[in-house]
């Protein structure tokens, strides 16, 4: 062929697939090393996003009372003549009576006084967050200058006892008031052989080296689960799942277990597995996992047991809200952040972390009294805005606002608001100073307690 010739059709289309063959094999090549890469699993980076603390309602300006919600209103008596008024927090002592007991979707339970000592009546109340309407008529408890203690269980019930040795309890329907039991019970809110401790929306009690029971609707015991007693969950993040240890220290074995029912989770139904440094968040837990005595890397599970996957070399932990799952890399000062299936998001330095909405935040100063709270994108890895934020009292954000509860007394401040991006105070909740304000967050609403405790509002953003 003359030197000038150009190559046949057929030799350029067999050239074409030569070149396409190579760039399929390499992306093939590329894909593999990042599943190696990964521990076997492939990344899912992509729209993950934490609803958990979203605020319904746009903090850009100072908030103000929506719906409002008087002690009288919820069902308390009206104070005679001289007397102190009915309150539904009577001190701001943090050893004191906790006014807020807990909610059950947007209902919120509330322990509240009427009277004065030596013998104060104590009132179990509840309210609809969404529009300040009660619940159901105050229900009366008992008549004591010791304060109940109150815990919601399950979907339908709200459990009261008193902290005599020779112990009451209430148990109170959430819809309607109706008291369901009144009389005695083995259950304690004291240290002592059976203590009731709250575990996502459910009342469970422990015994030391018993295990961990579940709780009636006559304040009796129900389902046990064997173990050491110490029971560990969390009452603010959305799992019904708690852990507890051997009896055995040397066996090293975690019990995972759903506290509605009691149900023990084996992971995939293998008697040979144990669990190990178990962290739990909504969606799952992921464990140190020993496979008839071989140790496998932290695997990753739902809520049912079932094996999403694992195999990363590190220690298991999770951010400060509870939300994703994370692995302290034994190597390195890195530690990864994973979704609640296994997936990989990012990698990052170690230290303290804290999940809201798509970010989380790193707190790269290390220490709690001087913080420097640094952003990350959580699906892209993008580095944002570092703010000397306290997240120890972050109350939730609209998207662009974080909203915090100042708890210090002597401020006289309830709560600030803090553009997430410019790290500015954009606002500030005054409040007398040694008042019994408080603020808290109930789903999706910001509902505030007045000075004096006589009064809920919500805080809504300025029509």
């Amino acid at each position: 062929m003359p030197g000038g010739a150009q190559p046949s059709p057929p030799k350029r289309r067999r050239t074409w697939f030569v070149l396409i063959a190579l760039a399929v094999v390499m992306s093939l090549a590329v894909c593999v090393f990042f599943w190696w890469k990964h521990d076997g699993r492939l990344a899912t980076r992509g729209a993950w996003h934490h609803a958990g603390n979203d605020l319904s309602s746009s903090m850009r300006d100072q908030p103000v009372p929506g719906w409002r919600s008087s002690a009288i209103g919820l069902g308390l008596p009206v104070a005679l003549d001289g007397a102190e008024p009915s309150r539904i927090a009577e001190s701001n002592d943090p050893s004191g009576p906790r006014p807020f007991i807990g909610r059950i979707g947007d209902k919120a339970f509330f322990l509240a006084r009427s009277g004065s000592a030596p013998s104060p009546q104590w009132w179990l109340t509840g309210v609809d967050v969404k529009s300040g309407q009660p619940v159901f008529p105050a229900v009366p408890l008992l008549a004591d200058i010791n304060f109940p203690r109150c815990f919601v269980n399950g979907p339908t019930e709200v459990l009261c006892l008193s902290y005599e040795l020779a112990a009451t309890a209430w148990v109170v329907d959430a819809q309607s008031g109706a008291v369901l039991y009144n009389g005695p019970t083995d259950l304690r809110a004291l240290p002592g052989p059976l203590v009731v401790k709250q575990i996502a929306n459910y009342a469970v009690a422990s015994a030391a080296r018993q295990g961990v029971y579940g709780v009636g609707h006559r304040a009796e015991t129900t389902w046990l689960v064997p173990g050491d007693g110490t029971v560990v969950g969390a009452a603010d993040i959305d799992t019904t799942l708690a852990t507890q240890d051997s009896t055995d220290k040397s066996d090293w074995n975690t019990t995972v277990f759903d506290v509605r029912d009691g149900r023990v989770l084996k992971p995939e139904e293998q008697d040979g597995t144990k669990l190990q440094n178990t962290v739990l968040y909504p969606g799952g837990f992921a464990s140190v996992t020993e496979v008839d005595g071989k140790l496998t890397g932290v695997q990753f599970f739902d809520e049912t047991g079932k094996h999403f996957g694992g195999g990363i070399q590190g220690r298991p932990t999770t951010d400060r809200s509870g939300t994703l799952p994370i692995v302290a890399r034994y190597e390195g000062d890195q530690s990864a952040v994973f979704s609640p299936d296994g997936g990989l998001l990012l990698d990052m330095p170690s230290g303290n972390k804290v999940v809201v909405g798509d970010s989380i935040l790193l707190n790269e100063n290390k220490s709690d009294a001087f913080p420097m709270w640094r952003q990350y994108d959580v699906n892209t890895g993008a580095k944002g805005a570092a703010c000397d934020f306290n997240m120890g009292n972050f109350l939730g954000s609209d998207g662009t606002v974080f909203v915090f509860e100042v708890t210090n007394r002597k401020a006289g401040l309830v709560a600030k608001a803090r553009d997430r991006n410019t790290c500015e105070t954009l606002w500030t909740l005054p409040a007398a100073v040694d008042s019994l304000a408080h603020v808290w967050r109930v789903n999706d609403t910001l509902v505030r307690l007045s000075d004096d405790g006589t009064e809920l509002t919500s805080l809504v953003a300025p029509s």
